[in-house]
């Protein structure tokens, strides 16, 4: 086996193995979704599994045994209560070796060597694993505030395996980045025991980024809902709303 090969594969982590079979899954999904649908056989199944909200109603009458597997979408909120608690958590641990000197607890610890976290890796890892987690947090704790008092959910579904991606997708985010922190081993190993030394013009730009970014998005969603509280609306335009709702966003961002 050539040199670049076996460290290829040596870098190939269980997360990366993770992250990248779900690319390739997401890529196969779009070429198929480009292909005419009379060079391949119609499946209900897969319709169903990527589609999700009003844009199922759009598609031919589904099976009852689809059906089945559907949960409102409403509960969306659920990633965001998972995520602001075990990305909170995972924080306040990095917060306490950063800080405080304290040790990983034993059983995160040994979880990140097996996920593929190695020793001393240096740069700016640990300050940028820091704003990371802390940007995840906050733009989670922002989203469940969003869905609980902002948002205006309609009797739309997601499938089931739909609702099971989004709860693991944001503990396996946390987890991947908590993986990038450099390691000394249980502790945090940090370039001149000063994480502020770590400061670059990309900290920076991240930040005011992250602020801009997150002010804009909830201005989208707060028109957004406050078009779906028009009670006057009918049927049809919420239908229309749902479908239009990246269009709207787009068009917002556009405005000055």
């Amino acid at each position: 086996m050539a040199p670049w090969a076996g460290a290829a594969l040596w870098m190939l982590n269980p997360l990366r193995v993770v992250w990248l079979a779900l690319a390739a899954a997401f890529l196969l999904t779009l070429l198929l979704q480009l292909v005419p649908p009379r060079w391949l056989p119609s499946c209900a199944l897969f319709q169903d599994l990527i589609r999700y909200g009003k844009t199922k109603c759009g598609a031919p009458p589904r099976p009852a045994i689809c059906r089945s597997f559907d949960v409102p979408k409403r509960y969306f909120s659920h990633f965001y209560v998972i995520s602001v608690l075990w990305n909170g958590f995972l924080l306040w641990c990095l917060t306490q070796c950063l800080f405080l000197g304290a040790p990983f607890p034993d059983w995160l610890y040994t979880l990140l060597r097996i996920l593929g976290a190695v020793q001393f890796r240096g740069g700016e890892l640990a300050l940028s694993a820091f704003l990371v987690l802390v940007f995840l947090w906050l733009h989670s704790l922002r989203r469940l505030f969003e869905c609980l008092y902002v948002s205006v959910f309609s009797n739309a579904v997601i499938h089931i395996a739909q609702y099971c991606f989004g709860l693991v997708y944001y503990v396996l985010v946390g987890l991947t980045v908590l993986s990038q922190v450099p390691m000394d081993g249980r502790n945090v190993y940090v370039v001149g025991k000063n994480l502020l030394m770590q400061t670059r013009w990309f900290h920076i730009l991240g930040v005011m980024m992250f602020i801009w970014s997150s002010v804009h998005q909830y201005k989208c969603h707060v028109i957004l809902g406050n078009l779906r509280k028009n009670k006057a609306a009918s049927p049809a335009w919420n239908w229309l709303l749902e479908l239009s709702q990246p269009y709207c966003i787009m068009k917002i961002k556009a405005t000055p």
